[in-house]
């Protein structure tokens, strides 16, 4: 313990002495700093528009529920109070929006869902080729990327380990010192390995110093999570010991510093672009998606297809696929007009769209398979997985997500047509019951989290005992 307590003092002091380390520590604090400011701005914004969309519909609610008391000796009081309740009326003048909203630590880690719509208006003529059935909507963010507190963790954060550890054994072996200490009888890889505890540890609580004020930050704009602020610390704190795990292991082997330098950078760049890189290629040959013109030109030819559909066979397959509404058929079904037959033309629309969305969707839920599988190779990647997993940034909290706005539009569409197809209005009580999205966070969520912590922290276990078995020549 007074060895470790004499190093860790010498090492404070030689710190206060070397100012060029101090100022490129400053550097990389700040740099903290800035991801934080900027991923607080950009979900910041999010929230304003967020914001802005609940405004605007309870304002347009309001004006609804005014039209069922809407004064009728005026002219205009006579047409909203006709309109009142009318199911494509209030489509129209306000439909209904479901969110996905910033999550608790999200402003740490910007990920792939906040390059997709975070919005989607659900009427029963829902855009097919919005949410994740469109192609990224914002390729400028895409190519340009976000530089966040994640970012800077995974990417900055060896360099700055790598900066103060690459000469910590291969430095006192040049100044000859490492032979002087084993002459007085202590054992010099005891002194290294306290030498890089230090470093951990300081640039560990950089890390958490940085952490803690970005969680500070998002409980100005979010509800706090503990949970997510104890697994974000955890995922950090794992990547760290597997990168200062890597770097013992290369000091292990007795190179100059020159080389450890040199084969630590060079371990940075496969395992955050040349991997990456490599996995990438792979996946989107293996798994390539197609074009979406493809589901545009699908969309379009089913539109002109089935409005060319007789209007009795259109009626008839709309009654076959909902047997619910038979009881409610009557011969005027198949006028131009019926109410009934443009239900029937967008239940048999949606149905076909939905179809060649689910054929379209199964590519890019293959390439986000295959990458999850592939991250497991790479440490560092599996790190970006987690952070966003926390974060509830990742795209498998988007992919949820669509996943439940599709089978909330349908509800929304079972609830709206059973008003048209009876030809009945919306009552000022309906309009107060009208289907709400609520938005159903994964329950396994931790469960993976844990798992995948476990197995870095497994990974740099296993190094470290690799390093203990390489005998070193002092």
């Amino acid at each position: 313990m007074q060895l470790l307590k004499t190093i860790f003092l010498f090492e404070l002091r030689l710190l206060a002495r070397q100012k060029f380390i101090l100022l490129l520590i400053s550097f990389f604090f700040l740099t903290g700093i800035y991801s934080i400011y900027y991923g607080y701005h950009f979900t910041e914004k999010q929230l304003a528009t967020i914001d802005s969309l609940e405004n605007g519909y309870q304002k347009k609610y309001k004006e609804i529920e005014a039209a069922f008391s809407a004064d009728t000796t005026t002219a205009d009081g006579k047409i909203l109070f006709n309109q009142a309740g009318i199911p494509s009326v209030i489509e129209y003048k306000n439909p209904l929006n479901a969110v996905y909203k910033p999550q608790s630590i999200s402003i740490l880690s910007i990920g792939q869902s906040d390059l997709q719509p975070y919005y989607d208006v659900i009427t029963r003529r829902r855009n097919f080729m919005q949410g994740s059935n469109a192609e990224i909507s914002n390729p400028e963010l895409l190519a340009s990327g976000n530089f966040d507190l994640a970012y800077v963790i995974i990417f900055l954060l060896p360099i700055l380990a790598i900066a103060l550890s690459y000469n910590t054994w291969s430095k006192e072996k040049e100044q000859q010192t490492d032979k002087l200490l084993s002459l007085q009888g202590i054992y010099f890889g005891k002194i290294i390995g306290y030498k890089l505890v230090f470093r951990f540890l300081l640039v560990g609580l950089m890390v958490w110093l940085l952490s803690i004020i970005g969680f500070i930050s998002s409980a100005s704009l979010i509800p706090f999570d503990l949970g997510a602020a104890v697994f974000w610390l955890l995922i950090t704190s794992a990547y760290l010991f597997f990168w200062f795990a890597v770097t013992f292991f290369i000091l292990r082997l007795g190179k100059s510093s020159v080389h450890n330098a040199l084969y630590l950078l060079g371990l940075w760049c496969t395992l955050l672009i040349l991997l990456p890189a490599l996995c990438n290629t792979v996946v989107r040959l293996y798994y390539p998606i197609p074009l979406k013109t493809g589901a545009a030109v699908a969309l379009r030819e089913n539109s002109e297809a089935i409005w060319a559909i007789p209007p009795k066979l259109l009626i008839d397959t709309f009654y076959l696929n909902n047997p619910k509404y038979k009881p409610l058929r009557e011969a005027a079904d198949t006028s131009e007009t019926s109410n009934k037959r443009f239900a029937a033309y967008y239940d048999l629309l949606g149905r076909r769209m939905t179809r060649a969305i689910e054929n379209y969707n199964r590519y890019p839920a293959a390439q986000n398979e295959a990458n999850l599988c592939l991250s497991w190779f790479n440490p560092a990647i599996k790190t970006q997985y987690l952070l966003n997993r926390v974060a509830g940034t990742g795209l498998n909290d988007y992919l949820s997500y669509q996943r439940q706005v599709n089978d909330f539009q349908k509800t929304w569409v079972d609830f709206m047509t059973g008003y048209i197809i009876s030809d009945k209005k919306l009552s000022l009580n309906d309009l107060k019951d009208l289907p709400q999205f609520k938005l159903k966070y994964s329950k396994n969520k931790y469960r993976e989290i844990v798992t995948s912590i476990l197995y870095l922290s497994g990974i740099s276990f296993c190094i470290m005992f690799l390093s203990r078995k390489i005998i070193v020549k002092i």
